[in-house]
């Protein structure tokens, strides 16, 4: 597997890879927003705030779990300030750091241009999920966000790579996330096709939630790279993965009381 695409020189493979999903997700807006009769051009708006924020979110979130080791390495001399940083805004995200930073930007694009914003994410929670997929394939692509070792035949071998251990067979971690992805896309669709006019309300951002953090802690017990935030038992996407499911069970709790069902 190469970084750089044969033919294709100085074009990242994992930027062509996240560009093809953005445009998948403006694909999927513009089918979707027709079967709800939608405005397409202000949904696809506040696609592309909701992007810019992902970016700056994931970028964001990946300084922040960088910060010990910085402070660490510049502080016993092993490494540059100057250069560390620059390496830092040159590559490396975190996903769900991504996810908060583009529901906020959801939020405050609604607010600009009046649109109602439940409505809003319900449509466009299901672009999120197969931009991811293309994401993480992208991250096969160059090596990034690897697995650990195995003796499996579905293992893959990276020759090349300038992130994953190259000779070694790898468990195929960002395939298995693709999948996991695109069966999330598939299930959202459903729900939303499903729900002619109730839509809005049906909570499709939250289940989206819930399928992606089961399977994301899942998923994590498979990762090889260590650069990634580890504390204690589990690594910080984990704890975010236990931190949503622990809210979006008692959010769920509160409404059956508030209602008084049992």
């Amino acid at each position: 597997m190469k970084e750089i695409l044969t033919g294709l020189n100085g074009i990242s493979a994992y930027g062509l890879y996240g560009a093809a999903g953005f445009l998948l997700g403006i694909g999927y807006l513009f089918f979707m927003t027709r079967i709800k009769s939608e405005d397409f051009e202000d949904i696809v708006y506040v696609y592309v705030w909701a992007a810019i924020g992902a970016v700056a979110g994931a970028k964001l979130l990946y300084v922040l779990l960088a910060l010990p080791d910085v402070v660490q390495s510049v502080g016993s001399g092993e490494a540059d300030l100057r250069q560390y940083l620059g390496s830092m805004i040159s590559g490396g995200f975190v996903f769900y750091g991504g996810l908060f930073g583009a529901v906020f930007a959801v939020r405050a694009a609604s607010r600009y241009f009046s649109i109602d914003y439940a409505k809003t994410l319900s449509l466009l929670t299901p672009a999120l999920p197969l931009a991811h997929a293309l994401g993480r394939a992208g991250c096969a692509a160059v090596g990034c966000c690897y697995g650990r070792e195995t003796r499996m035949r579905i293992g893959i071998c990276y020759t090349d790579s300038l992130y994953a251990p190259n000779g070694v067979r790898l468990v195929p971690v960002q395939a298995m996330e693709t999948f996991a992805d695109l069966v999330i896309f598939g299930v959202l669709v459903w729900i939303l096709l499903k729900k002619v006019d109730t839509y809005k309300s049906s909570g499709i951002f939250e289940k989206y939630l819930a399928m992606y953090a089961c399977a994301r802690f899942l998923l994590e017990f498979l990762r090889g790279d260590s650069a990634r935030g580890h504390w204690g038992l589990f690594s910080t996407s984990q704890w975010i993965s236990i931190m949503i499911l622990l809210f979006l069970g008692i959010r769920e709790i509160s409404k059956r009381n508030l209602f008084g069902r049992e």
